[in-house]
C-alpha cells in the first residue's frame, strides 16, 4: 500500500475468557476498574450470542469483546493490545489511576512508564509506554510518541 492509500484500521479486540470471571460480581468489577482507569463503558450485547461483555473503548466502533468460553484465553504475562495516548498528562493520569488501584487489589498489573529515544532516518522519536492490567489475560499498553529534531541530545537517564 501506498501512504495515500487507505489501510484498515483497528476495531476491535476479541478475547475469551473463563465463565466463572464474567459472573455478574466480575462483570461489576471490570466495568469499575477500566471504566475509572480508562473511561471505557459497556457496550450493548443484546444482539450477542453468550452473554459477551462488551467494553466500547473510544470512537465508535472500537470495543474490546470479552465472552465466557471454554477452553479460555491464557497468555504470558507479557501479551498485550496498545492504545496510543496523545499527551504524557494522559498516560500519567491514566497509570496514577491504576496504581490506586494496585493499593487495594492485587490483580491489578502494572509496568510503569519508560521511555526510549528511537531513531530513524530523518529524525528521532521519543517512545514512552507503560502496561495496565486487570483480570483480562492481556495487558493494555500505553504509547506515547514524540518526534524529535534529528539533532536532539539523549533521554536523561
Amino acid at each position: 500500500m501506498t501512504d495515500t492509500e487507505s489501510r484498515p484500521t483497528l476495531n476491535h479486540v476479541a478475547v475469551s475468557m473463563d465463565p466463572k470471571v464474567l459472573d455478574e460480581k466480575g462483570r461489576d468489577e471490570i466495568l469499575d476498574f477500566y471504566g475509572d482507569v480508562f473511561g471505557w463503558t459497556e457496550g450493548d450485547n443484546s444482539m450477542e450470542q453468550g452473554n459477551p461483555l462488551i467494553l466500547y473503548t473510544g470512537p465508535f466502533g472500537q470495543f474490546v469483546y470479552l465472552l465466557p468460553g471454554e477452553p479460555y484465553m491464557v497468555t504470558h504475562h507479557l501479551d498485550h493490545f496498545g492504545f496510543q495516548v496523545q499527551t504524557m498528562d494522559e498516560m500519567h493520569d491514566i497509570v496514577d489511576k491504576a496504581k490506586k488501584r494496585q493499593a487495594t487489589d492485587d490483580r491489578v498489573k502494572i509496568i510503569d512508564i519508560k521511555s526510549k529515544l528511537t531513531n530513524g532516518p530523518a529524525s528521532k522519536f521519543t517512545f514512552t509506554s507503560a502496561y495496565v492490567g486487570f483480570v483480562i489475560p492481556l495487558m493494555v499498553e500505553l504509547q506515547h510518541l514524540e518526534k524529535r529534531d534529528a539533532n536532539s541530545p539523549p533521554l536523561p537517564e
